[in-house]
């Protein structure tokens, strides 16, 4: 069930992706993307709003995560149920202490994971409204720039710019 979740929803961000086509490029060259179109995808298909936004490895995270919640829910639903129902038609007061913890248990943590993935789910909302709200903005105005990279052999380059009006 994991492996074809897993196959599904990249193929589900693809169709989708290329059915909801992006913004057409501006005078300036800046592809416009809708944030309400963006906000839209993402709460309907887990990082749907990030790939519209351009951004792979955000809507790689957020799908996989809000996939493994998912599945992790109705999982220790399943459990929760199994163990109610062991707990009712046993009459063993040990053993129906025991299966009742257990009820419990999976109860609590599939109530904590749809919270979790509540709040994921929001954020991922949020992360992609703001992204495309930020795509137009130019970044060359900055007063310094910092780069970190691979110098020569065996080195790391750290430089600092600072531009002075």
């Amino acid at each position: 069930m994991i492996r074809r979740a897993l196959i599904i929803i990249p193929v589900l961000l693809i169709i989708f992706h290329t059915a909801g086509s992006c913004g057409e490029p501006d005078s300036t060259g800046i592809r416009k993307t809708n944030p309400t179109g963006a906000l839209l995808r993402s709460a309907f298909v887990p990082g749907w709003g990030q790939v519209y936004n351009r951004k792979y490895i955000k809507a790689t995270i957020f799908a996989a995560a809000e996939s493994w919640l998912a599945i992790s829910i109705y999982d220790d639903w399943k459990k929760a149920n199994r163990y109610e129902k062991n707990f009712e038609s046993s009459t063993d007061p040990v053993y129906q202490a025991a299966e009742f913890k257990k009820f419990q248990d999976f109860r609590d943590r599939r109530n904590l994971k749809m919270w979790i993935l509540a709040a994921s789910i929001f954020y991922s909302m949020f992360d992609a409204y703001v992204d495309a709200q930020l795509a137009d903005f130019n970044q060359t105005d900055k007063s310094f720039d910092v780069y970190l990279g691979p110098g020569d052999v065996d080195e790391i380059e750290i430089s600092i710019s600072f531009i002075i009006p």
